[in-house]
């Protein structure tokens, strides 16, 4: 009698382990989706002229969108076109001193990602981009205003940055690039109208995964 005692009540206590562990909710370890996405990201960082020159601000905002494709748990890889805009000013030394301020009115750039677990549901992405940036060049010497006039040059980036991905949604993002810009004004008669500016920056941003 004691054993079938013990045998009903060891029974009653596994079908309510069960039963508890079937309702429980678990959120998934793998959040590693596949699928579009859009966001954006605000980037800040130094401009300066390749060559000679001290550096100034440059500050851009960017519109992202794109494609995931998850290769497994561990590993996944994205697509995406970045649209940005934004300003970069440094101090051109030379026989003359120019302030230079560089407005960037539309950057276009392609761009290829391959990511990593960082644990959990972070990823860590190296990235490169190659595109199109159409600018206008005004410069500043000893009180006296340069209108470089327009250009269109060749962008070109690498990045590293870290994904959150927040929720099945949702995604948050922080990391270093360095944009590289090569530009040719024809407005300015001497060899200061071709040259390359360097962007090392930092920059941060959510996206919506659709």
């Amino acid at each position: 009698m004691h054993i079938r005692s013990v045998l009903i009540l060891s029974t009653s206590l596994s079908t309510f382990l069960i039963c508890s562990a079937a309702s429980a909710q678990v959120d998934p370890v793998d959040k590693n989706f596949g699928g579009p996405y859009a966001g954006g990201q605000v980037i800040f960082g130094q401009a300066y002229k390749a060559g000679n020159g001290s550096p100034g601000a440059a500050f851009l905002g960017a519109a992202d969108i794109g494609f995931g494709l998850k290769r497994d748990t561990w590993n996944r890889v994205e697509l995406g076109l970045e649209l940005a805009t934004g300003t970069a000013s440094f101090k051109d030394e030379g026989a003359l001193d120019i302030d230079v301020d560089i407005d960037l009115n539309m950057l276009v750039m392609l761009k290829a990602g391959y990511g990593y677990s960082l644990g959990g549901p972070a990823f860590g992405f190296f990235r490169a981009g190659v595109g199109m940036v159409q600018s206008e060049y005004e410069g500043s010497s000893s009180g006296v205003d340069i209108d470089g006039g327009s250009s269109t040059g060749v962008a070109s980036m690498i990045a590293w940055d870290a994904v959150y991905m927040a929720s099945d949604k949702l995604d948050l993002i922080g990391g270093a690039s360095f944009r590289i810009v090569n530009f040719n004004f024809k407005d300015i008669s001497d060899d200061r109208g071709t040259f390359q500016m360097n962007i090392p920056s930092v920059y941060g941003g959510i996206r919506w995964r659709l």
